[in-house]
C-alpha cells in the first residue's frame, strides 16, 4: 500500500514538472515568435494643463521595429523617430493637431536589444552613444509593451483568480517599468466585437484579449522620487486611506493591451495622469497627461539583411528611470519566486539587491519569533500599506551630495554632467544686482517679480558648488557702488539665497562666513534659524558639521547666535535623523534612501551626552540661560533617551528650580508628539503625583494631549477635575479636555472621540480665566482650509496675568498644517512685570528713589507684626523667564533673569543714547517661509515636476531721533522722530509640469499670487503727562504709492531649461482668462478729509461675486486667508493706492489729553439742556474747563474727569475734528453727571457740532452687607439724557430702571438666597452666596425710557425710519418678533419699555412708535449682564463684571464675619474673634516701601475693632483706628497721619501731595455702613460694628493672616508663620498678638497650633524605574507591549548546555510569512535555564532570504544548534531587545 502511495506522488510530481516546463517554454515564446519581425507605429505625448489654458508639452513618433532573434531575446530600433513641441489650447487631447511642426530626432535610430522571459523584461543592451534621457525614453515605450502573464512575483491572495486556459481573470504582481517597481493589478477579459474597427489589418487573426494593468504607487518595491519639504499628512505616492492624510497628488498609471491569446501584441497603450494644484489648494487642479500608444502595422517572417551592430553597447539590467549609468539590478535577480499578501499587504518577500530596497509596513502588528511574541505598540506610526510613509528604509538612485557638490538630482531630476557651470557666477551676480535695483522702488516690485527673480537665484546657486560660492561671496564683497543702501541689499539678498539653496555646498558656505565673523549677530541667528528648514541633506556629516559649529567657541561667545544655533541644529537632528516620519516625508529618501543610518548611535553616544553636561553645569552655576537653551536643545532632539537627562532632576535627586522642571516637562513635547508611549507614561506619572508644584503638572497635561493618551488616562483625568488639590490642575484639566472634545479637525479624530466620551464626567465647578487653561478656536471652511488657534496659560498665584502664555496656529491649506508659535514664560509675572518695570524706569528716571527707613513708627506697623509673630517669608526661588517664538519656520528662543536685567538696562541706556544722536537702521530679509519639491517619472519617460514655494521679503529701512526721559515731577515723557520704509510683499507660486528632455525645455501650469503691502511714513510721537501727540505724513507727499496689492495670475508655459526669465516676463508665456469678469471697480475716498485714496482691480473668480462670504467668521486671520487663498482661481488684480499729487492733506495730527480733578463743590444745579460749544479748537484749556465745571455742578465733593481727542488733516486746507467728553461722579451723592462734545472745523463748511449732556440718579440708599435689607429696598435709578445736533436739532431721553416683582420673587427663591438665610442666621452675613446674592439684588431689571425729539433734518429721520422698517422683519439675536398694529405715539416720540430675564440671560423689548407697537422676545444678553447693571457702588460696575467672570478674584474680598472668616481665595472657616488683636492682613515685601496692615478684634461678641497701619511709596503714612458706636451713629475714626486733610463732612479725604492723588478716603452711608479707600482702590473696608469686608488685588500671594495668601488657590489658606495645620481655630489663632491683652483660650489655640503645625513636603516622581521583582516580572513574561516603538525582537541564545549563567554571543534569526531572516553579527543573549538583567535595544543588521532558500534553511538549523555562521547579503536594520547581564 505504501508503495502506491510513493508511486502516486512520484507521478503527481512529475506531472507538475513537466507541466511547469511547458509553461515556461510557453511564456518564454510570448507576445512575439522567433523569426519575425514586428512593426509599430509609435505615438507619444505628454501634456500639462490647467482648466481653460492652453496644453504645453511635446508630441514624439516614430516607427518602433522589432526583431525576435531567440526565444526571449529580441533586437529593436526606431525608424524616423519625430518630435514636436505643442503649445495651445486642445479640445481633446487624445487628437494633436495636424499642423504640428515635427522634427527628426539625432541618435535614436541605432538598434538595440532587449531580453524578454515571459513577456517580462530582463534587460537591455544600448548603444554607449545612447545618453540618460534617451534611454529613459526608451524604456518608457519598451515598458508599455511589457505583458507577464506569468506567476513571477505574483501577489498570491484568495481574491485574485486566473485561468490560464480561457484566459480571464484578474491578479496582482510586483513588475518594473520605467516609473517605478510596484503592485501592478492585472485583469485580462474578453474583448468587445467591435474589436475589429480598432485592428482593421488584423481582422482575419483569432479574436484577441483585452489586458489591462494599474499601477499601486503606494505599494512600490523600487522607485525613482525626488521629494522635500512635503507637509507631514500629505500623501502623494499612493491613496490617502486614513482620516489624517489628505491627497496632495493623485497619480496612475493604467495601461491597456490588445493580444493575441498567443500573441502578438496589436496595440498597446499606457497612460500616466497626474493631478494636483498648484497651489495646494482650490477646486482646479492641474494635470500632467503622459501617454505612450504604439500601434502594430504588420509583422512577418523575419527576411531582412542583419542591422549594423553598433561598437559597443552598455548592459541596462531594469527598466527603472536612470539618473546615472550605474546599473540597477532587477528586483528579481534569480529566477521566479512568489509573494503573499492578505488585502492588507502584509510583508512581501523579494531577493535584495545592491540598489532598490524593500519597504515594508510600519503598522502595528504581532511577530511571532521562535514562540516568543513581541507585540509593536500601537502607538507606533501606523499607516496604510498605500501610503508613502509605510517606510523603514528608503530606494537609493544617487549618489548621496557630498559637501562640495550640488544635488544635480533636486533641480530637475534630470541625468546632467555633474561639472561646473562657469556661466552661474556671472548669472547669480547679474541677477543680484536686478534684485536690489527693483528693492528700491517698491512700487515696481510686483511688475518686476522681485520674489519670481529670488526663486531663480536660488535655483542658480543651488546648482553651484563650493568653489563657485566662494568665488561669488568674493565678488560681493569688492562689488562697488555708489548707493550704500544697494550695496547693502546685494548682500543681504545674496547672503539669504544662499540660506534658501539647502545644498550642503551653500551650507558650507555659511560656516565660513559664521566662523570668518562675515556674519554675526542677530543676523547670522536668522540665517541659522531658517537652515534648519532650508536644508535638504541630512548626512550624518552635515549633522554633526551643524552641531559642532552650535558648539564652536567663537559662537558661544555671541549669545544669541549660540542659542538659535544649538535650537536649529538640534531640530535638524530630529528632523532628519530622530523622527523618522520628517526624516521619510521632509527629505529626498527615495532619492538616495535615508541619508544617516536609522539606528546609527551618534546622537547618544556624541551629541546628547555633551547637551547634557552642559546643562547639568548650567544648573549648578544658577545661570538659568544656559540651563533654558540646553533644555530647549535637549527636548528638541525629540530622543527618548531625553528621558534619562532629565530624570534626576525630575525625581529630585539633583536640584532645579520648579521653574526649571517645568521647562524640562514642557519640551517633552516633541517627544510627547512623536506618540511615543514611555514619554507618555512619564508625564501621566507626574500628573498623578499631586505633590508635584503645579506649574510642573501642567506642563505634563498639555503634552498628554498631544501624545493621543489612552481612553483609561482620559476618565482618570476626567474624575480629578473632582478631587484633585490644586485648582489650576483641576482648571486646566477641564479646559483641555472640553476644548479637545470640540475638534473637528480629522487630524484629532481619534483624540477628539476619546475626549467627547469622558466629558460627561467633568466636574460642574466653574473656573475663572486666570487660572490655567487651554481654549481651543477652530475655524473651518471645508476639508481643505481651516485655522485652529490654541491658548494655553498656567496660572500665577501672585498676578492675574498667567505666568506661562503659550500660542499656536496651526493654518490647514490643502495638505499643508503650518504651525506658527508663540509663547511666554517666567517664574513670576508679577515679579517679571515688576522688574522690567523698575530697570526702564531707572533708566531714564533723573531722580534716585528715596529710602524712608524700616517702617512708620506705628503701634502696629508691618514690621512690627512680622516680629511679633515670626512671619518669615518663603526665600523667593530666582526670577527665571523665557520667550518662544516659532514664526515663518524659525525658531528663536530669549531667556533673562534678574542677573541679566543689567544688561536690558545697559541695552535701553545704549539705545536712548543712540536715538538723541540719531540712528539708522536697514533691515531686508528674504525666505522662502514654505516650499515643496516632488519629481518623479510619468510613462513617457519625462520627469514630473512640482514645485511649491512661498518666498516672502520684509524690508525696513529708516531713521530715528528723539528723547526718553522723565520731567521734574519723575513723570515720563518722550519724543521721537522716524522715517520708516516698510515693505512686505509674499508670493504663492506653485508650478506643475515636466522637463521635456527631447527639447531640453520645461512644460509647465501653474498659479502665481502676489502680495504686497507698502508703507513709507513720517511719524512724531510725544508723550508728556497727561497728554500725547501724534502724528503722521508720507515721507513724498508729491508722489504716488501703491499701499497694497494683491494679484493672482494662472498661467501655462514652455521655457527654455535653466533660464534667467521669470514665467510672467517670458514672452511666449501664456495667461489663462475667461470670457466675463465677476467684479471689477475703480472707487476713489477720502475727499472729504483731503488725503486721497484709489482703489481699483477686477477678477474673474467666482469667489469675490459675494465679498460677505469671505468675511462670515469672527476669525480676523481666518478671512484674510479665505480672501487671499481663491478656491476658484482666476486672474486678479486688485490695488490700493495713496494719491499724493492730488492730496490736499499732507500730514494727520492726533492729540489726546486727560485729566482728573478731585473734591469739586459747584454749588447749583447742572442745566439738562445741550448748549453749543463756542471753542471748538484742538487741545482746547477752555473747552475741558467749562465741561469740567458743569459736570461738576451740584454734587457733594464730585471727582471729576476729561477726555479730550482731536484729530487734525494738515494741509492747504485744515480740518479739525475734536471730541470732549466729561464724568462727574462722588461716592456721597446719587448723581452721576456727563457732557459730551463732538464738532469739527472744515474750513468750507462752517462748524458743526453735538452736543450731550446727561444725569444718571442712583438709589438714595442701598444695603451693602445684608441681603434681606436689600431685597426688601427697590433700587430705583432714573436717567436723562439731551442730544443736540448743530443748533436745532434735539432728541432728549428720559428714562427709570427698577427691581421687577417678578424678579424679586426669583431671588427670593434662589438655591444660594437659601444658603444665605441660612448664614444670616448664624450671623454671618457676607459670605459667598451673601454676597453674590446682594449685587444681584441692587440690580434692575425693568426699564422705561422715553424718547422725544423735534427739528430732525430729513436725513436722519430717514435714517431712523428706516431702521425701524428692517426691525420688522429683525432676526438678530435670535429673537422672536411680533409687530402689532396699535394706537400710535404722540408725534416725536418714542416710548422703549425692557425687561431683563437674568437667570435666562435675555430681554424683551418693546417700542411705541408711529409704526406701531413692535415687541422684542427672548433677545440674548451677555452673561453677567446683572452684575454689570448692579447699582452697589462699593465695587464699580466693571470689577463686579470681571469678578464675575473670575470667581471673585479680580477684586478679591475678604470677610471677618460673625463666626466665620472667608478668605481671599475663597475658602470659609469657622473662627469667631476673640479680645485678642489679629491679623486680617500683612503685606509687606521688604524691598519695598509700601506697608499695609489690617489688625480686628472682638472685645465683645456684637462689637468689631479695626486698626489700620499703612505706609504709600511716596512715604506718606496712616494709622487709623476704628470702634463701633452705639446706635446707628457712624462708628469713631482716629486718623494718625503725616497727609493733609482736604476735606471733611459726608466725604473725609486727605491727601498725598507728593503723589498728588488722595491717600485716604472715607464715609458713612445711610445704612450706616462705613466705606473707606486707600489709594484708589489700593484697600478698600466695607464696617459695619460687627464685620469688616475687605477688598484688595495688590501683591497677590505676599499677603499674611487670617484672610490667607491671596494665591487664588485655597489649599494655601491654612498655612501660619509656624507651617501648615489642619484645624480653622488653630489656623485663625496662629495670626492673633499676643501684646499683654490677649484672650487666654486664644493664646491656648496658638500654642497648640504651634505644636501641631508641619511643614509640606516635596514628594518627587519616579521616571521609568521599577523595583527588581517588578522588573523580573515583566522580563520572564512571555510578551510585552513596547509603547510606541518598531517591532522589537528578543535575542536568545540556543546552546544546550547547563553552564554557568553569563552573557554569551549568539548569531539570531526569525522566521515571518515568507522569509528567514538572520543576522550579520552575534548579539549578546542567555541561555534558556537563566534571567536576563539589563535590557537595552540594540540596533542589528538583518539578512533575508526567502523560506525555500536550502542555504538559508541550513543556517537556522546551525543556530538552533548553537552554532554562529557567517552570511552575506544586502541587510536590514532591525532592533533587538538584548540582556546587559545574566543570572540564575
Amino acid at each position: 500500500m505504501k508503495v502506491l502511495v510513493f508511486a502516486a506522488i512520484l507521478v503527481a510530481v512529475t506531472f507538475a514538472s513537466n507541466k511547469g516546463l511547458e509553461n515556461q517554454t510557453s511564456d518564454s515564446q510570448w507576445p512575439w515568435r522567433s523569426g519575425y519581425i514586428y512593426k509599430y507605429d509609435v505615438d507619444s505625448r505628454t501634456l500639462a494643463s490647467l482648466p481653460g489654458s492652453a496644453a504645453t508639452g511635446y508630441a514624439f513618433r516614430a516607427r518602433f521595429i522589432i526583431r525576435v532573434k531567440a526565444p526571449g531575446q529580441i533586437q529593436a530600433r526606431l525608424e524616423k523617430p519625430e518630435y514636436a513641441q505643442v503649445y495651445q489650447e486642445l479640445v481633446n487631447k487624445d487628437y494633436l493637431p495636424e499642423d504640428l511642426s515635427y522634427q527628426a530626432v539625432q541618435n535614436l535610430e541605432k538598434p538595440f536589444e532587449v531580453r524578454f522571459e515571459g513577456g517580462r523584461v530582463v534587460s537591455l543592451n544600448l548603444p554607449t552613444s545612447v545618453q540618460l534621457p534617451q534611454e529613459n525614453l526608451l524604456k518608457g515605450l519598451i515598458s508599455a509593451l511589457q505583458v507577464d502573464l506569468s506567476t513571477h512575483r505574483n501577489v498570491h491572495s484568495s481574491h485574485d483568480t486566473y485561468d490560464r486556459e480561457i484566459q480571464q481573470g484578474l491578479f496582482r504582481k510586483f513588475e518594473t517599468d520605467v516609473t517605478g517597481d510596484c503592485e501592478t493589478l492585472y485583469t485580462i477579459s474578453p474583448v468587445p466585437a467591435e474589436w475589429r474597427r480598432e485592428l482593421p489589418n488584423f481582422v482575419d487573426q483569432e479574436e484577441p484579449i483585452e489586458i489591462g494593468k494599474s499601477k499601486n504607487y503606494g505599494h512600490c518595491h523600487g522607485r525613482v522620487d525626488y521629494h522635500f519639504g512635503v507637509p507631514t499628512g500629505a500623501e502623494w505616492t499612493g491613496n490617502a486611506h486614513q482620516v489624517y492624510k489628505d491627497q496632495l497628488i493623485k497619480r496612475a498609471t493604467v495601461s491597456r493591451i490588445l493580444a493575441g491569446k498567443t500573441g502578438p501584441i496589436y496595440k498597446a497603450e499606457t497612460t500616466s495622469t497626474v493631478n494636483v494644484h498648484p497651489q495646494m489648494y482650490g477646486k482646479q487642479n492641474a494635470e500632467v497627461l503622459s501617454k505612450v500608444t504604439l500601434h502594430l502595422v504588420t509583422y512577418e517572417q523575419d527576411n531582412e539583411s542583419e542591422w549594423e551592430a553598433p561598437e559597443n553597447y552598455r548592459q541596462v539590467q531594469s527598466l527603472l528611470y536612470s539618473l546615472t549609468h550605474k546599473q540597477v539590478k532587477n528586483w528579481d535577480s534569480s529566477s521566479s519566486s512568489s509573494s503573499s499578501s492578505s488585502e492588507s499587504h502584509e510583508k512581501h518577500h523579494s531577493h535584495s539587491h545592491a540598489h532598490v530596497r524593500e519597504r515594508r509596513s510600519a503598522r502595528p502588528k504581532v511577530v511571532a519569533i521562535n514562540k516568543v511574541v513581541v507585540k509593536r505598540g500601537k502607538d507606533s506610526s501606523s499607516s496604510s500599506s498605500s501610503s508613502s510613509s509605510s517606510s523603514e528604509s528608503a530606494y537609493v538612485n544617487d549618489e548621496i551630495p557630498s559637501s562640495d557638490e550640488p544635488a544635480y538630482a533636486a533641480l530637475y531630476m534630470n541625468p546632467q554632467p555633474h561639472s561646473d557651470k562657469k556661466q552661474n557666477t556671472m548669472n547669480a551676480q547679474k541677477l543680484l544686482q536686478e534684485l536690489a535695483q527693483l528693492l528700491q522702488n517698491p512700487n515696481n516690485m510686483p511688475k518686476g517679480d522681485f520674489l519670481s527673480k529670488f526663486n531663480i537665484l536660488v535655483r542658480v546657486i543651488a546648482s553651484m558648488s563650493s568653489s563657485q560660492l566662494s568665488q561669488l561671496t568674493h565678488n560681493i564683497e569688492v562689488v562697488k557702488s555708489a548707493n550704500e543702501v544697494v550695496r547693502d541689499d546685494m548682500w543681504m539678498i545674496y547672503r539669504d539665497a544662499v540660506t534658501q539653496a539647502g545644498t550642503l555646498p551653500a551650507f558650507k558656505q555659511i560656516r565660513t562666513w559664521i566662523q570668518s565673523k562675515k556674519i554675526q549677530g542677530e543676523a547670522a541667528a536668522h540665517v541659522v534659524s531658517v537652515l534648519s528648514q532650508s536644508l535638504r541633506y541630512p548626512t550624518k556629516e552635515a549633522m554633526s558639521q551643524f552641531f559642532e559649529l552650535a558648539m564652536s567657541p567663537e559662537v558661544r561667545e555671541e549669545s544669541p547666535l549660540n542659542t538659535t544655533l544649538l535650537i536649529a541644529a538640534t531640530r535638524f537632528i530630529n528632523m532628519g535623523h530622530v523622527d523618522n516620519h520628517t526624516a521619510h516625508h521632509q527629505y529626498p529618501t527615495h532619492m538616495y534612501g535615508r541619508l544617516a543610518k536609522q539606528h546609527d548611535r551618534f546622537v547618544i553616544d556624541d551629541i546628547l551626552p555633551r547637551l547634557a553636561k552642559e546643562m547639568n553645569e548650567a544648573i549648578e552655576q544658577g545661570d538659568s540661560h544656559k540651563a533654558q537653551v540646553y533644555i530647549k536643545a535637549i527636548g528638541n532632539l525629540g530622543h527618548r533617551a531625553i528621558l534619562q537627562i532629565f530624570a534626576p532632576y525630575l525625581e529630585g535627586k539633583k536640584q532645579a528650580t520648579t521653574y526649571i522642571r517645568a521647562r524640562m516637562v514642557e519640551n517633552l513635547q516633541i517627544l510627547a508628539l512623536q506618540k511615543d508611549g514611555h514619554a507618555r507614561a512619564v508625564l501621566y506619572s507626574i500628573l498623578r503625583n499631586t505633590a508635584e508644584p503645579y506649574e510642573v503638572r501642567i506642563a505634563a497635561i498639555r503634552n498628554i494631549m498631544i501624545s493621543n493618551p489612552s481612553g483609561a488616562m482620559m476618565q482618570a483625568m476626567a474624575e480629578m477635575t473632582h478631587d484633585d488639590p490644586s485648582i489650576q490642575v483641576r482648571a486646566m484639566l477641564k479646559s483641555a479636555i472640553l476644548t479637545t472634545a470640540e475638534l473637528k479637525n480629522s487630524n484629532y479624530f481619534m483624540l477628539a472621540r476619546t475626549a467627547r466620551s469622558v466629558r460627561g464626567m467633568l466636574t460642574k465647578e466653574q473656573f475663572g480665566p486666570q487660572y490655567s487653561g487651554k481654549n481651543v478656536m477652530e475655524f473651518d471652511n471645508d476639508d481643505k482650509l481651516g485655522i485652529v488657534s490654541l491658548y494655553s496659560t498656567v496660572g500665577s498665584e501672585d498676578s492675574l496675568f498667567p505666568k506661562t502664555f503659550k500660542y499656536t496656529k496651526k493654518t490647514r491649506i490643502g495638505g499643508w498644517q503650518k504651525v506658527d508659535m508663540f509663547g511666554v514664560s517666567s517664574s513670576s509675572s508679577e515679579r517679571l512685570a515688576s522688574l522690567l518695570m523698575d530697570t526702564f524706569m531707572q533708566v531714564v528716571s533723573n531722580k534716585q528713589s528715596k529710602d524712608y527707613g524700616s517702617g512708620p513708627n506705628h503701634k502696629y506697623s508691618a514690621s512690627k507684626i512680622s516680629e511679633m509673630l515670626q512671619i518669615q517669608r518663603p526665600e523667593e526661588e530666582p526670577l527665571e523667564s523665557s520667550i518662544y517664538m516659532n514664526l515663518l519656520g524659525q525658531q528663536r528662543l530669549y531667556t533673562f533673569n534678574e542677573n541679566e536685567m543689567n544688561e536690558i538696562g545697559n541695552m535701553m541706556k545704549q539705545y536712548i543714547s543712540e536715538l538723541s544722536q540719531g540712528t539708522t537702521k536697514h533691515y531686508t530679509n528674504v525666505l522662502n517661509q514654505n516650499q515643496v519639491s516632488i519629481m518623479f517619472p510619468v510613462a513617457s519617460g519625462m520627469p514630473f515636476i512640482y514645485k511649491y514655494k512661498e518666498p516672502i521679503v520684509v524690508r525696513v529701512r529708516g531713521k530715528a531721533i528723539g528723547e526718553i526721559g522723565t520731567s521734574d515731577k519723575n513723570e515720563f515723557k518722550a519724543s521721537t522722530d522716524r522715517e520708516v520704509h516698510y515693505t512686505y510683499a509674499q508670493n504663492f507660486d506653485g508650478s506643475v509640469g515636466f522637463l521635456d528632455t527631447l527639447g531640453n525645455r520645461i512644460a509647465t501650469v501653474g498659479v502665481v499670487t502676489k502680495l504686497q503691502i507698502h508703507v513709507p511714513y513720517k511719524i512724531s510721537i510725544q508723550v508728556l503727562p497727561d497728554i500725547v501727540k501724534f502724528s503722521v505724513q508720507p515721507l513724498d507727499p508729491e508722489q504716488d504709492t501703491t499701499i497694497a496689492h494683491y494679484s493672482v495670475w494662472p498661467y501655462a508655459a514652455n521655457q527654455q531649461k535653466d533660464s534667467l526669465a521669470t514665467v510672467s516676463h517670458d514672452p511666449t508665456t501664456k495667461l489663462i482668462s475667461r470670457p466675463n469678469k465677476v467684479v471689477a471697480f475703480d472707487y476713489k475716498f477720502g475727499q472729504k478729509v483731503g488725503m486721497l485714496f484709489q482703489g481699483q482691480g477686477y477678477s474673474y473668480s467666482e469667489d469675490y461675486r459675494n465679498i460677505a462670504k469671505l468675511w462670515r467668521s469672527d476669525n480676523v486671520w481666518y478671512n484674510l486667508i479665505t480672501a487671499l487663498k481663491q478656491n476658484d482661481v482666476a486672474q486678479t488684480h486688485y490695488n490700493l493706492k495713496y494719491l499724493g499729487k492730488q492730496s490736499r492733506t499732507k500730514a494727520v495730527k492726533f492729540t489726546a489729553v486727560y485729566d482728573v480733578v478731585y473734591n469739586q463743590k459747584q454749588e447749583g444745579q447742572m442745566s439738562p439742556v445741550a448748549s453749543e460749544q463756542q471753542d471748538v479748537s484742538p487741545n482746547s484749556e477752555n473747552r475741558r474747563g467749562q465741561l469740567l465745571k458743569r459736570v461738576s455742578t451740584g454734587i457733594n465733593t464730585s471727582k471729576s474727569r476729561v477726555l479730550d481727542l482731536a484729530l487734525t488733516f494738515d494741509g492747504a486746507q485744515k480740518q479739525d475734528y475734536v471730541a470732549t467728553f466729561a464724568l462727574a461722579h462722588s461716592p456721597v451723592d446719587p448723581k452721576v453727571q456727563f457732557a459730551f462734545f463732538a464738532g469739527s472745523n472744515p474750513d468750507q463748511t462752517g462748524m458743526e457740532q453735538i452736543n450731550v449732556v446727561g444725569t444718571f440718579t442712583k438709589p438714595s440708599q442701598i444695603s451693602p452687607l445684608n441681603f434681606p435689607e436689600a431685597l426688601k429696598q427697590n433700587p430705583k435709578m432714573s436717567f436723562e439724557t439731551d442730544i443736540r445736533f448743530g443748533s436745532k436739532q434735539n432728541i432728549n431721553i428720559r428714562g427709570n430702571g427698577e427691581r421687577s416683582q417678578q424678579y424679586t420673587e426669583t431671588l427670593r427663591n434662589h438655591p444660594l438666597a437659601k444658603q444665605c438665610i441660612e448664614q444670616v442666621a448664624k450671623e454671618n452675613y457676607y459670605q459667598e452666596a451673601c454676597q453674590q446674592m446682594i449685587i444681584r439684588a441692587h440690580a434692575p431689571n425693568n426699564f422705561r425710557f422715553t424718547v422725544s425729539y423735534k427739528d430732525l433734518s430729513n436725513s436722519v429721520r430717514g435714517i431712523w425710519t428706516q431702521m425701524l422698517r428692517i426691525s420688522q422683519g429683525w432676526t438678530l439675536w435670535k429673537s422672536m418678533v411680533d409687530v402689532l398694529r396699535a394706537p400710535l405715539a404722540a408725534d416725536g416720540k418714542l416710548d422703549i419699555i425692557a425687561e431683563a430675564s437674568y437667570p435666562t440671560n435675555t430681554l424683551d423689548l418693546k417700542l411705541n412708535s408711529q409704526f406701531g407697537e413692535m415687541r422684542f422676545r427672548d433677545i440674548a444678553i451677555p452673561r453677567g449682564s446683572a452684575y454689570a447693571l448692579s447699582i452697589y457702588w462699593p465695587i464699580q460696575s466693571h470689577e463686579n463684571v470681571l469678578n464675575y467672570f473670575s470667581r471673585s478674584q479680580y477684586l478679591p474680598y475678604c470677610t471677618v464675619d460673625g463666626s466665620n472668616v472667608r478668605t481671599f481665595s475663597g475658602r470659609s472657616y469657622d473662627y469667631p474673634l476673640s479680645r485678642s488683636w489679629h491679623v486680617v492682613l500683612q503685606d509687606w515685601k521688604q524691598k519695598e516701601q509700601e506697608q499695609l496692615v489690617v489688625l480686628a478684634r472682638k472685645p465683645t461678641q456684637k462689637n468689631l475693632e479695626v486698626y489700620i497701619s499703612y505706609r504709600a511709596p511716596s512715604g506718606q503714612d496712616l494709622e487709623i483706628e476704628v470702634q463701633p458706636t452705639q446706635g446707628n451713629n457712624p462708628p469713631s475714626v482716629k486718623v494718625q497721619t503725616s497727609a493733609n486733610k482736604v476735606s471733611e463732612g459726608d466725604l473725609t479725604v486727605y491727601w498725598d501731595g507728593e503723589a498728588e492723588r488722595p491717600i485716604l478716603d472715607y464715609y458713612t452711608d445711610k445704612s450706616g455702613v462705613w466705606i473707606m479707600n486707600i489709594r484708589e482702590g489700593r484697600l478698600r473696608i466695607m464696617y459695619d460694628g460687627e464685620r469688616l469686608v475687605t477688598l484688595a488685588s495688590k501683591n497677590r500671594n505676599n499677603n499674611r493672616g487670617i484672610c490667607g495668601y491671596m494665591s487664588g488657590e485655597p489649599r494655601d489658606d491654612f498655612f501660619t508663620p509656624n507651617g501648615l495645620v489642619d484645624k480653622p481655630e488653630h489656623y485663625g489663632a496662629s495670626y492673633a498678638l499676643d501684646d499683654g491683652n490677649s484672650d487666654p483660650q486664644t493664646r491656648e489655640l496658638q500654642n497648640q497650633a504651634k505644636s501641631s503645625a508641619y511643614q509640606p513636603q516635596q514628594r518627587f516622581t519616579a521616571i521609568l524605574r521599577s523595583d527588581e521583582q517588578w522588573r523580573a516580572g515583566m522580563q520572564s513574561s512571555s510578551s510585552e507591549e513596547e509603547w510606541g516603538s518598531q517591532d522589537v525582537y528578543r535575542s536568545r541564545s540556543y546552546l544546550r548546555e547547563q553552564g554557568p549563567c553569563k552573557v554569551q554571543k549568539q548569531v539570531q534569526y526569525y522566521e515571518n510569512y515568507g522569509e528567514i531572516c538572520i543576522s550579520t553579527k552575534a548579539l549578546p543573549a542567555c541561555q534558556s535555564h537563566c534571567t536576563g538583567d539589563n535590557y537595552k535595544v540594540q540596533g542589528a543588521q538583518m539578512v533575508c532570504r526567502p523560506k525555500l532558500d536550502q542555504q538559508f534553511q541550513a543556517y537556522r538549523d546551525q543556530i538552533r544548534q548553537g552554532g554562529n555562521p557567517k552570511i552575506s547579503g544586502v541587510p536590514q536594520p532591525k532592533q533587538y531587545r538584548v540582556p546587559g547581564s545574566c543570572r540564575a
